[in-house]
Parts: C-alpha cells; sequence; structure tokens
C-alpha cells in the first residue's frame, strides 16, 4: 500500500510540476478512496524532500547587486533634503531619488559564507563575520520599514485627514530608516569585497 502510494504521488507531483489540473483529480481521488491520514502524511513527507534549486547559493551576480543597491541608498541619502519633499509633495519631483528595491534577505544568507571581518578607523562600523547575519537582518528590518513609510507617506496626502503635513511625517521617519538601511547595507558590502 505504501509504495502504491508513493509511485502515486510522485505522480501527482510530476503532475503539478507541468502544470496539468489532472493531478488535483488524482490527489483528491485518492485522498476520498484511500486513508486520509496516509496520505496526507505522505505529502507531507514529500514537502520536506530536498528540491533542486530551492535553496539559494551565493551566485557572481549577488555581490554586484549588493554593490548596485548600496550605491542608489548612497544617492538617496546625499539628497536626502529632495528625497523628503518628493514624498511629502503632491506631485512627483523630477530626478528625485526612490530607494531601490530590497535585497531578499535569502540572497544575503548565500553571501554569508563569502563574508569576512571588518575592522576599521570607525568602531561602530567593526564587526566580525559571524555578525553577518545579524547585520543583514537589521538591514532587512531597516530596508522593510523604509518600503512602509515611503507607501504611508504617498498614503498620508490622501483622504479625508490626509494633508501636506501627514505626508511630511512620514517622510521624515522614512529619511531616517533611509539612514539606516544605507549604514547597514555599506557594511555587508564591506564584508563580501
Amino acid at each position: 500500500m505504501r509504495n502504491g502510494a508513493i509511485v502515486l504521488l510522485s505522480a501527482c507531483i510530476t503532475e503539478l510540476l507541468s502544470g496539468s489540473t489532472e493531478a488535483y483529480t488524482v490527489t483528491t481521488k485518492t485522498a476520498s478512496n484511500n486513508n486520509r491520514r496516509q496520505f496526507l502524511g505522505l505529502i507531507a513527507g514529500a514537502a520536506t524532500l530536498p528540491t533542486a534549486g530551492v535553496a539559494h547559493a551565493a551566485g557572481k551576480s549577488d555581490i554586484p547587486t549588493l554593490q548596485q543597491t548600496a550605491i542608489e541608498l548612497k544617492a538617496c541619502t546625499t539628497q536626502i533634503d529632495l528625497f523628503i519633499s518628493n514624498l511629502a509633495s503632491e506631485s512627483p519631483i523630477p530626478n528625485a531619488p526612490t530607494p531601490p528595491l530590497q535585497i531578499p534577505f535569502r540572497v544575503l544568507q548565500g553571501l554569508s559564507s563569502k563574508a569576512h571581518s571588518v575592522h576599521t578607523h570607525v568602531p561602530s562600523v567593526d564587526f566580525e563575520a559571524d555578525d553577518f547575519l545579524g547585520v543583514a537582518a537589521e538591514y532587512a528590518e531597516h530596508a522593510g520599514s523604509l518600503r512602509d513609510l515611503v507607501k504611508l507617506a504617498k498614503l498620508g496626502r490622501i483622504g479625508e485627514n490626509g494633508s501636506e503635513e501627514v505626508a511630511m511625517v512620514y517622510a521624515k521617519k522614512a529619511a531616517e530608516e533611509l539612514k539606516e538601511t544605507e549604514k547597514a547595507l555599506s557594511v555587508l558590502v564591506m564584508a563580501v569585497q
């Protein structure tokens, strides 16, 4: 029984991966005709099997992406007043800096094996290679907050309670998160160069 169910499960997975709708029909028939718990146990077991391509290994393109994102964040922080004004204004300001897309945490996890300790003349920038994922988590937290505050600044002008003052409050908070995001990412870039 178990071997037959495994063969059926692998056939269902193959059908699902190929985009066929037959997998749904087969799995629902099997689930209703056989012991539902056995079938669900097999599916849960299959979910824990290693799959190709799921884990992200650090690629050659990840480090340049990290560096480019750091450059774009630096451009935003050097023009912080224009960044704030753009978020708070009703119409977009031409050539105003916008924050780049956040680097996924899984990319940073892949780069952690290439990280080395960073020692500079600025004690707040120094860290050991073991702290790479901690700094990456800090980056992810600040970048996520930045993204949310940018959206809130745009929404702060809309609606009954919306005004330029509300948008300005969120824009200033976004600017603070932008600075923290840029600091964390610059340390991560130094660690993998």
